[in-house]
């Protein structure tokens, strides 16, 4: 292999030359198996019944998980047109074909769909999110502004971060890439060099530049098999609307509490599982079976839905005095 010139007129040696071709036959092959699987989606309001026009609506990417049509992308891409939407998926070979959305997931901004074909449709595998490094390869297919299967690449930039869900919930665990995203990359899939889904490309921090962020892969199994099996993601719920609020710092030390805030009960809805099991407003929890609460964002994360059904011990505190109160959480409808 003949030595190139570099940006300055020096010559750059062979064996960069043979990394940087590695890196790009790694990218091609990937895309190579990949391309067919991702799809652009529109998404339409119906017509209003006055003037028959539509409204808007909206754009973004998904990809097949399935030989027989389900695909995910994102919650907010599907809600862009509204509960009566249509929605579309448009292949790369620019087929259309009418997609049913199977369910949602708002608290992940995941959204499951169908778009069956007439025939076995190519289809991605979601990898282990958990196996996810920092520094590792990161590939990004989707249709930024309408161009549809654009493809930009970069790397895992960190791992664990939060992201506000559209509905106010927190996300954990994303994966943060500086593969470049713009609008209608939202729900396309960030893949590794083995063609396996680590991501779900969801958002683009505003007024950064190649700061993105994808919902992990493991999460994105667990709300797949969730919305198959019942239409909807079922979390534990209390029956309760609650805030973060301080804790004094001699509270703390006398409860030996780690944390310097609690989640006060404003309000018990009647019939409810808190009300059941005698919690009342003013109540402040500390600890859900003996694990640490601290914020709203962090009692959310305790109950999954592992929990539904199972009998909760929570630490409270009503007024100064500690008090344990037995609960049995209920699905969240």
């Amino acid at each position: 292999m003949l030595p190139s010139d570099d940006h300055d007129g020096s010559r750059a040696p062979a064996d960069d030359l043979a990394l940087l071709d590695a890196y790009s036959q790694a990218v091609i092959r990937t895309l190579e198996r990949s391309f067919a699987a991702v799809v652009s989606l529109r998404v339409e309001e119906p017509p209003k019944p006055a003037r028959g026009r539509r409204r808007g609506g909206g754009s973004g990417s998904g990809f097949y998980i399935t030989p027989d049509g389900y695909l995910l992308t994102n919650c907010h891409v599907v809600q862009a047109g509204g509960d009566a939407a249509r929605v579309h998926a448009v292949l790369d070979d620019d087929t259309m074909l009418p997609a049913r959305v199977v369910g949602t997931d708002a608290d992940t901004d995941l959204a499951l769909l169908h778009a069956p074909g007439s025939q076995r449709l190519p289809h991605l595998d979601l990898g282990d999110s958990a196996a996810v490094r920092v520094g590792q390869v990161a590939i990004a297919i989707g249709s930024p502004l309408g161009l549809t299967h654009t493809v930009t690449t970069g790397v895992v930039s960190a791992l664990g971060r939060s992201l506000r869900a559209p509905n106010g919930r927190l996300i954990d665990g994303m994966i943060q890439t500086d593969a470049s995203l713009n609008p209608g990359n939202s729900g396309g899939p960030l893949l590794d060099t083995r063609s396996r889904v680590i991501g779900v490309n969801t958002a683009i921090v505003a007024g950064a530049q190649s700061l993105c962020l994808a919902v992990p892969a493991n999460t994105a199994q667990a709300v797949t098999v969730e919305l198959l099996q019942h239409g909807r993601v079922r979390r534990a719920w209390l029956g309760v609307s609650a805030r973060t609020v301080p804790l004094a710092r001699r509270m703390r030390r006398a409860l030996e509490l780690d944390d310097d805030s609690a989640v006060q009960i404003d309000e018990v809805l009647p019939d409810g599982p808190a009300a059941q099991a005698g919690l009342r407003a003013g109540d402040r929890i500390v600890r859900v079976d003996g694990d640490g609460v601290g914020d709203v964002d962090r009692l959310h994360r305790l109950l999954g839905r592992e929990r539904i059904g199972r009998r909760t011990t929570l630490h409270v505190l009503r007024g100064a005095r500690p008090a344990q109160m037995e609960i049995v959480p209920q699905a969240r409808v």
